[in-house]
């Protein structure tokens, strides 16, 4: 794997905001631009445009958890606020005019081959997000916490997707709220 350098660092930022923005379409050329780069510089860190992509994904999911980690962190102690953080920091994001759903799901949906890097990183994230789900509503009291944390998933997963189309950010309180319903239906303890 190539070290980390400022021009790997801006080639990525220059990727994520070009393939997030315009699709991936965006030639390599117009990336190198964007970061300041020559062409070789991109093939020297990355074996091919898929590569690329990948890597940009994977530090994409990466800064998620970074941020996620940090508010859970803040929110300790507090079982049931831990469990809505993730929601809470889609919802802080919305709405959003400049927002086109979630990178991730919309890189594996623009590479129709299951072997493309778009739906590794996808689903690395998912499984991530699914432990970590469970994780928090097994400390929230939730009977069936591996249950609950699917549900929870598809929750989160609809935040990102209703927030193309909801203009109000009703969505991420939304979510909140069905979370919170779906953790007392689960829950050990009386309502």
């Amino acid at each position: 794997m190539p070290s980390r350098s400022p021009a790997r660092d801006r080639m990525l930022e220059a990727a994520r905001e070009l393939f997030y923005t315009e699709g991936y379409s965006v030639s390599i050329d117009a990336v190198t631009q964007r970061a300041g780069v020559a062409k070789p510089t991109v093939y020297a860190h990355f074996e091919s445009k898929d590569a690329l992509i990948g890597t940009m994904l994977t530090a994409a999911c990466e800064e998620w958890f970074t941020d996620l980690d940090a508010e859970l962190e803040r929110r300790a102690g507090d079982p049931v606020q831990r469990l809505l953080a993730p929601f809470d920091l889609l919802a802080a994001s919305l709405p959003d005019p400049d927002y086109h759903g979630c990178i991730l799901v919309n890189s594996a949906a623009s590479f129709l081959s299951a072997e493309h890097p778009a739906h590794a990183a996808l689903a690395t994230h998912d499984e991530r997000m699914l432990e970590l789900f469970e994780r928090l509503a097994a400390e929230a009291g939730a009977m069936r916490p591996t249950g609950l944390a699917r549900q929870l998933l598809v929750i989160y997963d609809g935040v990102k997707a209703r927030g193309l189309v909801d203009n109000t950010g009703a969505a991420g309180s939304d979510a909140r709220d069905a979370a919170l319903a779906l953790l007392s239906a689960a829950s050990t303890r009386e309502p």
